[in-house]
């Protein structure tokens, strides 16, 4: 038995004190959190009390920062300045819709009318020049009055509209004398060039000082004005009775003006190359090459009318009598330029001076190349040709081959088109098939644009539509979710008053509330949070993006095997390797078939990324993951009360009693900012409702209008077949003759080269025979000389 005052008592009584201390620091601890706990949360609930106004702040701080009608402009010629025409256009309609009663409407106006025009889309640029020469008169629309009616002037020239020269005439007489400046008076001398006017071009055009950016084709103009007026003069009849050539000097001194000026821009330096060019061809009409070549060799090496000089400089070279300068241009032309529409002609003349020079082989080589090239152009115009004899199939192939949907053998040569269009009527006619397939192609566009408004329309999302709502809802669900978070810091404090075991319905309250307790922390409270949840969302639609991706340069690769095997094959058969014919069919069949895969895979990714794009749509604020958010706030909310209701009723033991009791009114208070943020989300989401609806009425107004164009562009396109495939169909036969000429030359300068390859061979058989008989006669002589000499010494 230990006394008090033993060793051994002393040891027991002062461990059961440290223990009795430590329980005591513990409990300390514990409660100093939990009170920490119950600060953070009442501090939470009172900044979303305090914050609970700024919902509609955020609205209209979203509304105000929205970009103004003078940054949208902005933005659409940054857009119109770096090519992108479909979105300039939109964001130049969307001022015009918008904002018909501010300064930049007039700008808007102008800026998407210079967009249609650079999109070749005429018929929409003429609309809205128009609309700016008839308001010329108002204050807002001067200064684009005198640029308006130029334009005119152009779009009726590219759509070769000269009787609508007539009405920018009548504009032009209305235009205020001060208000006429250079731009405006090169578009009259321009158009009265046109209209074959020639003095009043002239004089228009005379108008232009050479200090303004219109100088360089003002002058090009009246230089095409003075060669129009020396062609229209009596030619001059020589001592001998023969015409003399037309005396084109004074517009070629004009042309010489042209290429003084600057070469300040690339607009300038092809004028200034035009300018070289004209020189050169009326130089040539005098019949003084040597002048025409100077002119020729002006051209810069960079310029587009590089080849054609190349091509016509050895014309003149050929005048001048000097092949070998002229092979010489020519072969430099198959190097700078293989795909020259001049080239087949080139190299035909190439190869007829080689084979005059003796080169027989090289010659050869460049006669068969020809035919190889153009054979087997000549082969697929004559099979499209004899397919049928029915316009409107001309016309269904050509818009089909546009479109590419065409398979591979029965698609015409690039360059057979190509000389098409150049033809007869050819511009004009093939511009109503790229029309056609242009407008099938925008009401696509369209109809896949009512898709996505009405899928986003329709979406859980669909708050995406409207920013400044977006911004409403965003801060709303932030500051209930800061309420959540307060209700998080409560449940923590609970925790450490609660003892580890419960049983009955606090237990299943505890154990609901604690499994959304991660989920609640995780909640977005602010701007970043839910621009990084948007992040996550649209990240895991870009990695199924790439790897479609992935799949689409597959395709390609595959596409370029399936082409390299066609090319590889097409060599062997021009190169005279013979196949076996069974063989060379389960190729081709292999490779139509592997190709028409290919196809399908293509459209089958196409189908991909336009699901992922509408996927991408239905990321944000209300989908699935807020979803998921709203039940779970709903769920911790209730499962929290409940089991702070059975603690306060001391269910969970003393302490837990008197936390549960003490945070009772900070729940009630939480409560009442989320009823009130509720209520402000609601009328948010009431306000969408009402913005999605007009949205649908305008989305379904606007598809009514597109099914009418679509109705009309099919009767038009039922007009057009016949007319286009009739024109179409004689081009093509005009290209068919041109194919069958260039073969035909190979083929006739292949029999010549054989030709004098044989007569040169029997002039080297005759030459030998003569000095084989010369030097036998020699010897024959030598002979009898010796046998004279012989004889006379007997």
């Amino acid at each position: 038995m230990k006394f008090p005052g033993s060793p051994g008592y002393l040891r027991r009584a002062t461990a059961l004190a440290a223990g009795l201390l430590a329980v005591s620091a513990a409990h300390t601890s514990l409660a100093a959190d939990a009170d920490a706990n119950v600060r953070n949360a009442q501090n939470e609930i009172n900044i979303v009390e305090r914050e609970a106004p700024s919902i509609q702040a955020a609205v209209n701080r979203a509304k105000s920062t929205m970009p103004t009608a003078e940054q949208r402009l902005a933005n659409g010629e940054l857009l119109f300045r770096s090519k992108d025409y479909p979105r300039a256009i939109i964001v130049f309609s969307e001022i015009l819709e918008e904002y018909p009663n501010t300064p930049s409407y007039p700008d808007a106006l102008y800026l998407r009318g210079e967009t249609y025009y650079a999109s070749r889309e005429y018929l929409a640029a003429r609309r809205d020049f128009k609309a700016l020469a008839e308001r010329g008169s108002e204050p807002r629309f001067a200064p684009y009055l005198t640029r308006a009616i130029a334009r005119l002037v152009d779009v009726s020239l590219r759509l070769n509209d000269l009787q609508g020269l007539d009405e920018v005439f009548a504009r032009l007489n209305q235009v205020p004398p001060g208000m006429i400046d250079a731009g405006l008076q090169y578009a009259k001398g321009k158009a009265y060039y046109f209209k074959k006017d020639y003095a009043t071009a002239q004089q228009s055009l005379s108008a232009v000082p050479s200090n303004t950016p219109y100088a360089h084709q003002a002058r090009y103009f009246e230089g095409l004005v003075a060669m129009r007026q020396a062609a229209q003069a009596a030619p001059a009849v020589g001592a001998n009775g023969k015409t003399s050539p037309t005396n084109y000097k004074s517009a070629i001194d004009i042309f010489r003006k042209v290429t003084d000026l600057a070469p300040d821009s690339d607009d300038h330096k092809q004028v200034i190359d035009l300018s070289w060019m004209a020189i050169g061809r009326l130089f040539y009409e005098m019949e003084q090459y040597t002048q025409a070549a100077d002119a020729y060799q002006k051209v810069a090496r960079d310029s587009r009318e590089f080849d054609t000089m190349l091509y016509e400089l050895a014309w003149v070279y050929v005048r001048l009598g000097d092949a070998q300068r002229a092979e010489r241009a020519l072969e430099v032309l198959s190097i700078a330029d293989p795909g020259s529409a001049v080239l087949g002609e080139g190299t035909l003349l190439r190869a007829d001076l080689l084979l005059r020079a003796g080169s027989f082989r090289k010659a050869l080589q460049l006669y068969e190349s020809v035919k190889d090239k153009y054979d087997p152009m000549r082969v697929k115009v004559d099979t499209f040709l004899d397919s049928t004899q029915d316009p409107s199939v001309y016309y269904e192939k050509l818009s089909q081959q546009q479109l590419d949907i065409l398979d591979q053998n029965e698609q015409l040569p690039a360059l057979a088109i190509k000389w098409a269009r150049e033809a007869e009527d050819g511009p004009m006619a093939f511009a109503i098939i790229d029309d056609v397939n242009e407008c099938r192609s925008l009401i696509k566009q369209s109809y896949g644009i009512i898709d996505k408004l009405m899928a986003l329309a329709n979406a859980a999302n669909r708050v995406r539509a409207f920013p400044e709502l977006l911004a409403g809802e965003e801060q709303a669900l932030g500051l209930l979710n800061r309420i959540s978070h307060a209700r998080w810091e409560l449940a923590t404090g609970l925790d450490t008053e609660e003892p580890a075991e419960l049983s009955g319905d606090i237990a299943q309250a505890r154990t609901t509330r604690r499994q959304l307790m991660s989920q609640i922390k995780g909640l977005p409270q602010s701007s970043a949070d839910f621009a990084e949840r948007d992040y996550q969302g649209s990240k895991q639609w870009n990695t199924l993006s790439q790897e479609v991706s992935r799949q689409a340069l597959e395709v390609d690769r595959l596409n370029a095997v399936v082409n390299g095997l066609r090319r590889i094959l097409k060599q062997d058969a021009q190169q005279g390797i013979t196949r076996d014919p069974a063989a060379l069919k389960r190729f081709n069949d292999e490779i139509d078939a592997n190709e028409k895969d290919l196809k399908a895979r293509q459209k089958d990714i196409a189908e991909l990324r336009r699901l992922f794009e509408m996927g991408r749509m239905q990321v944000g604020v209300g989908d699935a993951r807020f979803q998921n958010d709203a039940a779970a706030r709903l769920a911790f909310r209730d499962a929290l009360e409940r089991e702070v209701q059975l603690a306060a009723q001391g269910q969970a033991g003393g302490n837990a009693q008197r936390y549960a009791q003490r945070i009772q009114p900070t729940l009630t208070s939480a409560r009442a900012a989320e009823e009130k943020l509720l209520q402000a989300f609601a009328a948010l989401e009431a306000q969408v409702e009402k913005r999605v609806g007009e949205l649908k009425e305008k989305v379904e107004s606007e598809r009514v209008k597109i099914v009418g164009y679509e109705e009309r562009l099919g009767k038009l396109d039922t007009e057009a077949r016949d007319l286009v495939g009739q024109v179409a169909k004689r081009n093509f036969e005009l290209v068919r003759d041109k194919l069958r000429n260039i073969v035909l030359r190979a083929d006739v300068g292949i029999t010549e080269q054989a030709w004098e390859v044989r007569e040169e061979e029997l002039y080297r058989v005759r030459t030998l025979q003569t000095e084989r008989a010369k030097q036998e006669q020699t010897l024959d002589e030598e002979l009898r000389e010796v046998l004279d000499d012989s004889g006379d010494k007997k």
